[in-house]
C-alpha cells in the first residue's frame, strides 16, 4: 500500500507533534493534531473529529481503494454513530490487521485473514469469531456506502468459529493463587473484577467521576450495551469495593482508577498479557481469563439464591436470556444441582 494511500496520523520527529496528511475540498494539507509521541491515542481521537468534519473521500467505489482507507473512513463513521468504546474495538482489530495485509480491498483473500488470525496463536475461538466479525462489518458496510463496488468473493466464504460457551470458573483457591502471584496493582484490578462482576474493559475505564459513593455504584454512560438499552450501566458496589473506590479516588482524581505499577492505565492488552503470563506461572487452565470472573460472580451469586432478573440487572443486561444461556454455569455446582434433583424428586 503507498504512503499516500494511509489516511492515519503519523509523528514528527523534529518538532515532536503528531500529524495527519488529508484532502480539504481537494487540497492536500498537513495538519496538527496532538504534540507529544506518547500522546498517540489523543492523535487518533482528534484525526477521528477532524475527518467527521472534513472527511477525505475521494470518488466512490475506487476499484484501488485500499483495504486501510475503507477502515479509516469506516471508523469516521463509527465514531459518529457509535459508543466511543465500540469504535476503539474495531479500531483494534484493524489496526492489527493493517500490519498484515496492505493492499485494495479487491484483491483481499480469504488466505489473507486465515493467515493474521494464525499470528495470533493466544486468540480462542470467541477472539478469532469478533476478528472476522469486524473485517466482514468494515466490508458490508463499505459496500452499503457505495464504496466499493463488491465484497471479495473468498472473504463472502469466510466461516466465522462457533460461540463457544466459556465453562471455566475462577474459584477461591485459584482466585487467592493470583492474587499471591501477581503484584500490588493487578491484584486491586482482580479484586474488582471478582467482587463487582464488572467486563474488564468497565473496570479498566471506570473514572472518578463515574463514582457516586454515596449510593456505592458506578455509573457509566458509555459503555457496551448503551446504544441497545438506551440506559446508562450501574456497577453495583460492596462495602469493601466502596472503601478501595474511595481510596483510588484519592490518588487518581483525573483518568482511569485502575492502574499498573508504574502509573499507567491498563490496557485490554496488557490486561490479557498479565492473565496468560499467570496461567503459564501457576499451571492454570486456557479458560481462566479475565472476562472469566464475570461469569464465576454470575454464577456462584444465582447458586446463592439471587434471583435471575436481579442478576441480570446487576449485569448489566437488559433482560435475562443472555444470562440463561452463557452465564449461568450452574451445571458444573453438581452438590447443589444433586440436592435440588432430591427436592424436586422427592415423595410428599
Amino acid at each position: 500500500m503507498s504512503s499516500s494511500a494511509k489516511i492515519r496520523p503519523w509523528y514528527r520527529k523534529q518538532d515532536g507533534w503528531w500529524y495527519v496528511t488529508h484532502r480539504i475540498h481537494g487540497r492536500r494539507v498537513q495538519t496538527k493534531l496532538v504534540e507529544g509521541q506518547k500522546n498517540e491515542a489523543e492523535a487518533y481521537q482528534r484525526f477521528y473529529e477532524l475527518m467527521a468534519v472534513h472527511g477525505d473521500v475521494e470518488e466512490p467505489c475506487s476499484p484501488q481503494i485500499s483495504f486501510n482507507e475503507l477502515c479509516q473512513r469506516f471508523l469516521v463513521w463509527s465514531k459518529a454513530k457509535n459508543a466511543s468504546s465500540t469504535t476503539k474495538w474495531y479500531h483494534g482489530f484493524l489496526a492489527d490487521f493493517d500490519e498484515h495485509y496492505d493492499g485494495p480491498v479487491r484483491r483481499l483473500r480469504k488466505q489473507h485473514v486465515e493467515g493474521w488470525l494464525v499470528h495470533h496463536p493466544d486468540w480462542g475461538q470467541s477472539t478469532q469469531r469478533q476478528a472476522i466479525t469486524c473485517i466482514k462489518r468494515v466490508l458490508n458496510w463499505g459496500f452499503d456506502e457505495g464504496l466499493i463496488l463488491e465484497i471479495p468473493v473468498g472473504i463472502r466464504g469466510l466461516r466465522r468459529p462457533a460461540m463457544t460457551r466459556r465453562e471455566t470458573l475462577i474459584d477461591d483457591k485459584t482466585h487467592d493463587e493470583i492474587l499471591k502471584a501477581t503484584d500490588q496493582a493487578f491484584g486491586v484490578f482482580v479484586r474488582a473484577l471478582r467482587e463487582t462482576g464488572a467486563r474488564p474493559d468497565e473496570v479498566r475505564r471506570v473514572t472518578a467521576s463515574d463514582v457516586d459513593l454515596e449510593n456505592g455504584v458506578w455509573v457509566l454512560k458509555d459503555h457496551k450495551t448503551a446504544e441497545k438499552t438506551g440506559r446508562v450501566r450501574l456497577i453495583y458496589l460492596t462495602d469493601r469495593m466502596i472503601e478501595l473506590t474511595s481510596q483510588l479516588m484519592e490518588t487518581h482524581a483525573d483518568g482511569p482508577l485502575f492502574r499498573n505499577s508504574v502509573g499507567k492505565p491498563w490496557t485490554s492488552n496488557a490486561v490479557r498479557c498479565r492473565m496468560r503470563r499467570l496461567r503459564q506461572k501457576l499451571n492454570l487452565e486456557v479458560g481462566v481469563v479475565a472476562y472469566a470472573y464475570r461469569h464465576t460472580y454470575a454464577t456462584e451469586g444465582l447458586s446463592q439464591g439471587v434471583g435471575i432478573a436481579e442478576m441480570a440487572e446487576l449485569l448489566g443486561h437488559a433482560d435475562t436470556k443472555m444470562l440463561s444461556s452463557h452465564y449461568a454455569h450452574l451445571d458444573q455446582k453438581v452438590g447443589l444441582m444433586r440436592k435440588a434433583a432430591e427436592q424436586a424428586g422427592a415423595e410428599s
